[in-house]
């Protein structure tokens, strides 16, 4: 049997890769105007007292604002997790509006742990709840039911328990503008 041609199998090789990336390109990112569904984060630091998880569903009424993040990210790092640390201390005592991130180790599993979590909490000062998810082949999880397109990934859950906004940036100011005004019951746009 005659082998194929180096360069055949290569090309053959890089027309798969741009299929698969085209594809993943085309997949739709996030969950925009559905219904918040359950994180079923197992492992969480800073909990209220007497909780040993948090769940979306503990928090009816109010606008939950969720950060997925990962420890060795650095868009993370340096650009959405000091947002998130300011948007905190900006409400802090505002029982309308509640911050969590989940760490989403979706790779990078030596960095990516749950021992991160305090150091996070410590190097950016929160005091929210923080969690931490594995992915596990088979099962989606968080990332599954999120569909973040990676980190850092911010979903904006309303009142109502619907996704009003997810992406990649979150602008401050911006933020600001759109939860004041959902705290004071008008619409955002």
């Amino acid at each position: 049997m005659k082998m194929p041609h180096l360069t055949t199998l290569l090309a053959l090789a890089l027309a798969t890769s741009f299929s698969v990336a085209a594809t993943a390109q085309e997949m739709p990112k996030g969950i925009q105007g559905q219904k918040a569904p359950l994180l079923n984060v197992s492992d969480w630091y800073q909990l209220p007292e007497g909780k040993d998880k948090v769940e979306i569903t503990d928090y009816p009424g109010k606008i939950v604002v969720l950060l997925f993040f990962q420890h060795w990210c650095e868009a993370s790092q340096k650009r959405e997790l000091p947002v998130l640390q300011k948007l905190t201390k900006h409400y802090e005592g505002n029982d309308g509006i509640v911050f969590l991130a989940v760490q989403t180790a979706f790779e990078g599993f030596l960095d990516n742990t749950p021992d991160k979590l305090p150091v996070t909490a410590k190097n950016f000062e929160l005091t929210i709840p923080i969690g931490h998810y594995t992915k596990v082949p088979g099962f989606p999880g968080v990332s599954g039911s999120y569909k973040p397109g990676g980190t850092p990934w911010w979903v904006i859950i309303d009142r109502n328990g619907m996704v009003e906004y997810n992406g990649f940036i979150l602008n401050e100011e911006e933020a600001i503008k759109g939860f004041d005004k959902m705290l004071a019951g008008l619409p955002v746009n």
